[in-house]
Formats: C-alpha cells, structure tokens, sequence
C-alpha cells in the first residue's frame, strides 16, 4: 500500500512538473506572439506613413504616384536636384515583370540617346529590355537594386529606382505630369487590362484590382507583343 501511495505520489509530482513546463512554454509563446503582432503592425503602420508621405494612390487597379514625369515605356523621371533626375519602372511595368530576378544597368558616365536600350530586367526565364525616355549622360546607379531586384516589386517609386541621368536636353518635358499623368496612367491600366484579357481569354481583374499572374501565362510570341506595347518608348 505504502508503495502504491509512493507511486502515485511521484506521478503527481512528474504531472506537476510537466504542467509547470507547459505553462511556461504557454507564457512564452504567448510574448513571442504578441511581439510578432506589435512588430507587424508597427511594419504595416510604417508601410502607410510611407504611402501616405509618397502620395501613393490606386488608379484603374495599379498604384501611382503624384509629382513624377511618365514615359510612354512606363519609366517614371523625378528631378533630384537642378542638374538630374531619377529614372525607374512603374506599377505597370513592375506587374509586367512578374518574379523579377536580375537587373542590369548601365555604366555611370554612359552617354545615352532617348530609346536606347539602357537596362534589361529578368522575369523568370525572359528577359525585358528597358529604353531610355530622355537622352542624357548616367551619373548613378542604384546599386542596392543589382543586390536586391525584388525592390522592383516592392517598392518601384522609391527604392527600386534604376539609375540617374543628366538630361542633355528638356525631352521630359514633352512627358505627362501632373493630372495629365493620372489621366494616361488609368488609361494605360485598363490598356493593359484589355490587352490580357484579349490574349488570355479571360478577365485579369476583379473589382477594379489587377489579380491574375497573366504575364507569367503568356507564350513567347505574347510576351514580346506586350513588352513592344507596353515597354517600347517610342522616339520623336
């Protein structure tokens, strides 16, 4: 009896034990969410202010931003400074290049005529080839790009910039700014919404939002179609 009594007093025990450590694995998975809830909405705040302090807005299902030069090449121009401006890739030509995962760029003290081929992006096993929209000289590079090409994706009109060129005449100026941007924007969306839809058979947006991976299921002889309509800047 003693020895029965014995057993069951070391198995309360060992069960005390266990629910001791259990507790404890409960409070501290219990912090580790709560600091991983606290870390993404801190992540999520952060990504609004950004937003908000860049004026990104949704125009016919893609993001723009206001106070930059558009290209017909969906490159966007912003001065920095008086002598240069920053050159990089839209909403739209970043949902073209679905999964991007090299970058090329051109050399600094390239000297470049409007349309020149000054990039070339990698999207799986293809390969877009990006004009320039203004002639000029390239004075920088963004070389956190080549290290990390998904910038392109998630973060086209800040950190995925491509390079920077001292224009040599004032051919951005010719480009839509302003409200006049917005209007040629929306409309090259819903281009690009028909154009997919022509070639796949099928709707690639819901609710004004462009969700289909369309690009990543287009055939070779479609892929260049749609990079000469929608990548090619036309000169003069």
């Amino acid at each position: 009896m003693q020895a029965l009594i014995g057993l069951l007093q070391n198995i309360g025990v060992f069960l005390a034990f266990l629910a001791a450590r259990f507790a404890v694995l409960v409070v501290v998975l219990a912090a580790l969410t709560v600091v991983f809830l606290v870390g993404l909405g801190v992540v999520r705040l952060a990504g609004r202010v950004r937003r908000h302090a860049l004026g990104l807005t949704k125009v016919g299902g893609l993001v723009w931003r206001p106070g930059l030069y558009y290209s017909p090449g969906h490159a966007w121009l912003q001065w920095k400074g008086t002598s240069r401006l920053r050159v990089g890739l839209d909403d739209l030509a970043q949902h073209l290049l679905a999964r991007v995962s090299e970058v090329t760029l051109p050399a600094i003290g390239q000297v470049l005529q409007a349309g020149d081929v000054v990039a070339t992006v990698r999207a799986g096993r293809r390969q877009a080839l990006i004009p320039a929209p203004v002639s000029g000289q390239v004075v920088a590079i963004n070389r956190r790009l080549l290290r990390n090409p998904s910038l392109i994706h998630n973060d086209p009109y800040a950190r995925g910039w491509l390079y920077a060129v001292a224009p040599s005449d004032a051919g951005h100026a010719r480009l839509p700014y302003g409200e006049p941007a917005r209007g040629w924007f929306s409309g090259e969306a819903h281009r690009f919404s028909r154009f997919m839809e022509h070639q796949l058979g099928h709707a690639v947006a819901d609710g004004g939002e462009l969700v289909a991976p369309g690009p990543s299921l287009l055939t070779e002889e479609q892929w260049e179609e749609m990079t000469k309509e929608f990548l090619a800047s036309p000169v003069g």
